[in-house]
Formats: C-alpha cells, sequence, structure tokens
C-alpha cells in the first residue's frame, strides 16, 4: 500500500510528459526579405516557434526542413516575397517549372507537418501558373497548400 502512492504519481507523470510531447503546434518561418518586415520582427520576435531565413548560402526549403526537423508542427506558416505563380526566398524562387528541383526537401515537409502549408500572400496561387504552382506543392508533399494575407 506504501508503493502505490508513488507509482500512482510516476504512472501520471509519464502520461502528462508523454502526451505534452506529443502535442502540434505551428511553426512559422520569416524570409528575410519578406514584405513588412519591421512588423513581423515586432510580431513575433524572438519566440520560439519562429524560424528566420537569413544568407544565401542553404537552400531556404532546406533550413526550414532542418529548422523544424525535430518539431511536430500542425501548420507550417511562410512569410516570404511571392508574384503570382512565385514564391521568393532570399536565395532561391520557387516556380511550377523549377519544383521538380526541390522536390526531396520539399518531400520533408510531409514528415514534418500533420495538416498544411500557408503561404502568407495574396498573389501567389493567382492565374494559371499560381495555380498549377500549387497543384504540384500539393503534389509533391501531400499536404494542403494555402495562400492566406
Amino acid at each position: 500500500m506504501d508503493l502505490l502512492k508513488p507509482i500512482l504519481v510516476i504512472v501520471l507523470l509519464c502520461s502528462f510528459v508523454h502526451a505534452s510531447s506529443q502535442s502540434y503546434s505551428d511553426f512559422i518561418v520569416i524570409d528575410e526579405i519578406a514584405e513588412d518586415m519591421a512588423e513581423l520582427k515586432s510580431e513575433y520576435g524572438n519566440q520560439a516557434n519562429v524560424y528566420w531565413i537569413v544568407g544565401t548560402s542553404v537552400n531556404a526549403i532546406n533550413q526550414i526542413s532542418t529548422a523544424a526537423e525535430a518539431i511536430q508542427i500542425e501548420n507550417l506558416h511562410i512569410y516570404v516575397s511571392t508574384k503570382p505563380g512565385a514564391i521568393v526566398f532570399n536565395n532561391i524562387a520557387i516556380t511550377s517549372e523549377n519544383v521538380n528541383e526541390v522536390e526531396n526537401e520539399l518531400l520533408a515537409w510531409s514528415n514534418i507537418v500533420s495538416s498544411k502549408v500557408v503561404i502568407h500572400s495574396e498573389v501567389v496561387f493567382t492565374g494559371e501558373e499560381g495555380a498549377r504552382l500549387k497543384r504540384r506543392l500539393e503534389e509533391i508533399t501531400g499536404l494542403i497548400i494555402i495562400a492566406q494575407k
């Protein structure tokens, strides 16, 4: 009987730790050339779930995958420059015509994101090129990819 109480506490503690380690959260990626950078810095600052893409030595898609590989992400939010049919990071522009070149890197996203990828843009998926890019991104990742301001 004396051991029952400590064992119960340990079981409850282990259950809590296991449950909290399985929680999913949103992950926010901000490219250094994103629009409204000053506003984004003041809003997100140095939060733990925010990754700032800087420099050009490593492809931005790889940077995102590497930064988030140990995290269970529900929604991946990406603040980046865009134009119709193109996601423009500081060191790579992704279009429907070159998306196959980063296919392996994009596949990694399907291992870390459980719900969707949100590109913060009003124009990225507009027009024929935008629709084609959205379709290819969804085919490659198996994720829902949306645009939202």
